[in-house]
């Protein structure tokens, strides 16, 4: 009798034992935390922006870029730095309103013409260069300076302005390699004020960044659209016009020997202004055919795309245990780009257990290369709380219940 009682003794305490952990184990996973409920967006749509930016026409001869105001440049044509002619000019323009501070409707720091400056005219002026007389005794704006040197290429006024904000041409030359490594040219040299120098080279793609400096810059931007033609009483031609018949807004155009046809100009899309820059053309004629293909091109190829619309379906919300409800964004959203691979998504849900239908959770954030569109989600149905089952599950998934 006495082995039959050990034995007794010990399956009743396996069983106690196996009672205390089986009731251990239902209160677990009764009282065990319930996950959050995860959101998953779906696909959005870019192949209108793939179109868009496929439709651009850009030159098969020399270089070329286009811009928006943010994200990559698309290039075209050779990728290494070549000769830039008269956009040179650009360059100066935007870092001597930097260097003086020069605001959109001011005149900034002046200069007087004296006997010098008139005699550097006539030089410029004898080896056939685009010049904007000045006359010994005048007083020259900043602005003034500006306008001759970008709306009338003037060269004698791009040293002019050189000299009136860095104090010589020299000085600004060296301030200049310090601004384009600053703002994302590396691969921009800068040696004169002027461009007529062969030195003066950049690549395509710097050249498409610079065009996204010239757009963000309110005082120069200003001045393209304005387009000044004269200043202290002399009148200038306006030698940067490029396709305005097309709607564009030229900034530079000029030729050099050893760059060819260099242009750069804006077509206005939307409330943005797009920059386009040719460079390397043959002649005038080539490069003159080359922006009246491209103009037409950029402004039916950018223009701003719908990627949501009310009522789409924008993603997913589900449970660990089984239940999903599809995401229906409550706005719309257009977004403008030149790269599809640039548009990112995702959902941003409060944190739930549970869910009623209809009900607004979060929202779909576009992230572009522009910034970031956030559109409010609602649930097209209901996720309660899951039930005993499934909160009876194995013991390791309640165990990893309580772990996470």
């Amino acid at each position: 009798m006495e082995p039959a009682r050990r034995v007794w003794r010990t399956i009743s305490s396996l069983f106690a034992v196996a009672v205390v952990l089986v009731t251990v184990w239902a209160a677990g996973a009764l009282l065990s935390p319930i996950p959050p409920l995860t959101a998953e967006v779906v696909d959005i749509d870019t192949s209108a922006l793939e179109q868009g930016a496929t439709s651009i026409v850009l030159p098969e001869s020399g270089a070329s870029a286009v811009a928006l105001p943010t994200g990559d440049p698309v290039t075209a044509g050779g990728e290494e730095p070549v000769p830039i002619a008269g956009i040179t000019k650009l360059v100066l323009a935007l870092v001597a309103i930097e260097q003086t501070q020069l605001e959109p409707g001011r005149g900034g720091p002046t200069v007087t013409i004296d006997a010098a400056d008139v005699q550097r005219q006539r030089g410029l002026e004898a080896s056939g260069v685009r010049i904007v007389p000045v006359s010994n005794g005048q007083t020259w704006t900043t602005r003034d300076l500006l306008a001759a040197t970008v709306i009338g290429s003037g060269n004698n006024s791009a040293e002019l302005l050189a000299e009136a904000a860095f104090g010589s041409v020299e000085a600004y030359v060296e301030q200049a390699a310090t601004w384009l490594t600053a703002n994302g040219m590396p691969d921009t040299t800068i040696v004169d004020a002027t461009g007529l120098n062969r030195a003066n080279v950049a690549t395509a793609r710097d050249l498409g960044v610079l065009a996204q400096r010239i757009a963000a810059q309110p005082t120069l931007a200003g001045l393209l659209r304005e387009r000044p033609q004269s200043a202290v009483g002399q009148r200038f031609d306006d030698n940067a016009a490029v396709a305005a018949d097309l709607g564009a807004l030229g900034a530079a155009n000029s030729y050099t020997d050893a760059a060819g046809v260099c242009q750069l100009l804006f077509v206005p899309v939307g409330d943005v202004l797009a920059g386009a820059v040719v460079v390397g053309q043959p002649g005038y004629d080539a490069a003159n055919a080359a922006v009246a293909a491209l103009v037409p091109s950029l402004q039916e190829g950018l223009q701003p795309v719908p990627v949501v619309e009310v009522g789409d379906v924008v993603g997913e919300l589900r449970s660990d245990w089984g239940r999903a409800v599809d995401l229906i964004a409550l706005e719309s959203a257009t977004i403008l780009s030149l790269d599809a691979t640039e548009v990112e998504a995702r959902i941003e849900v409060a944190e739930r257990r549970s869910v009623l239908s209809g009900t607004s959770i979060g929202r779909l954030e576009i992230e572009t290369a522009s910034g970031t569109q956030s559109v409010r989600v609602e649930t097209a149905g209901a996720i309660g709380e899951p039930g005993i089952a499934w909160r009876f599950a194995d013991p390791l998934t309640v165990l990893d219940r309580w772990l996470d």
